[in-house]
C-alpha cells in the first residue's frame, strides 16, 4: 500500500464489536487507537499548534464514524482539547455512534449555520456531552443541497474557529467515491485518515 500510493501507513483498526473505547481501556482497540494518536502526532510535528484531522473512506459503512469517535476520544483522554465534527451532512451518524442521538432535537448544527452563518459559532457546539471529554458539533438537518452549502465558504469559518480554540479537530467526512462533499473541503485538512 505505502510503495503504490506513496504515503505511510499509520495504524492499523482492529474489526471490534466494542464499538468505543473505555476509559482505562487496555483491549488491543484501545491500544491501536493510542499507536494511531502517536503516529499522527509524529507526522504532524510540533509545526501546527492545531490540526485538522478528515476521516474519510471511498464508500458507505467502512468505520469513518468509528474512526473519528474513537481518535477524538482517545485525543481527548491524552488532554488535548478536541472538538468532533460531524461533516457528513446527507448521512449524519456521530451522535448516534456516540448514543447521543436525543441531542439532535435541542441543538442545532453544521447545516443550520450554514444556512446562516450570522449566528455564533459557539451556539453551534455540544460542549462534553456526558462522559465525553471532546466538544462535537453535529451535522445538523439534513439539507436537499448539501454540495452548494459546503460550497458557499462558510465551512471555513467552523474550521478556523476550532482551529483557534482546539488543539484538534476530527472530521467525520462524506465518502469520497459517492458523493463530492467531501472534495468541496478537503483543502481545510491537514492530515486525512
Amino acid at each position: 500500500i505505502e510503495d503504490y500510493f506513496s504515503a505511510p501507513i499509520l495504524g492499523e483498526i482492529p474489526r471490534s464489536e466494542q464499538t468505543f473505547i473505555l476509559d482505562n481501556d487496555r483491549s488491543s482497540l484501545a491500544e491501536a487507537f493510542r499507536i494511531l494518536r502517536t503516529n499522527i502526532s509524529f507526522m504532524l510535528g510540533a509545526k501546527k499548534s492545531s490540526a485538522v484531522i478528515f476521516v474519510t473512506s471511498t464508500t458507505s459503512g467502512e468505520g469513518k464514524s468509528f474512526v473519528s469517535t474513537n481518535l477524538s476520544r482517545i485525543l481527548s483522554m491524552s488532554g488535548k482539547k478536541v472538538l468532533l465534527l460531524g461533516a457528513d451532512i446527507r448521512s449524519p451518524k456521530v451522535l448516534d455512534y456516540l448514543g447521543l442521538s436525543y441531542l439532535q432535537h435541542t441543538n442545532i448544527g453544521i447545516t443550520q449555520y450554514l444556512i446562516n452563518p450570522e449566528m455564533d459559532i459557539e451556539n453551534i457546539i455540544i460542549k462534553k456531552p456526558e462522559s465525553y471529554q471532546f466538544d462535537i458539533i453535529y451535522s445538523g438537518y439534513i439539507a436537499p443541497n448539501p454540495a452548494e452549502l459546503l460550497m458557499n465558504g462558510h465551512f471555513d469559518s467552523i474550521i478556523d474557529y476550532g482551529r483557534s480554540h482546539y488543539d484538534y479537530v476530527i472530521v467525520d467526512t462524506a465518502p469520497v467515491s459517492l458523493v463530492t462533499d467531501t472534495l468541496l473541503i478537503a483543502d481545510q485538512a491537514d492530515m486525512t485518515v
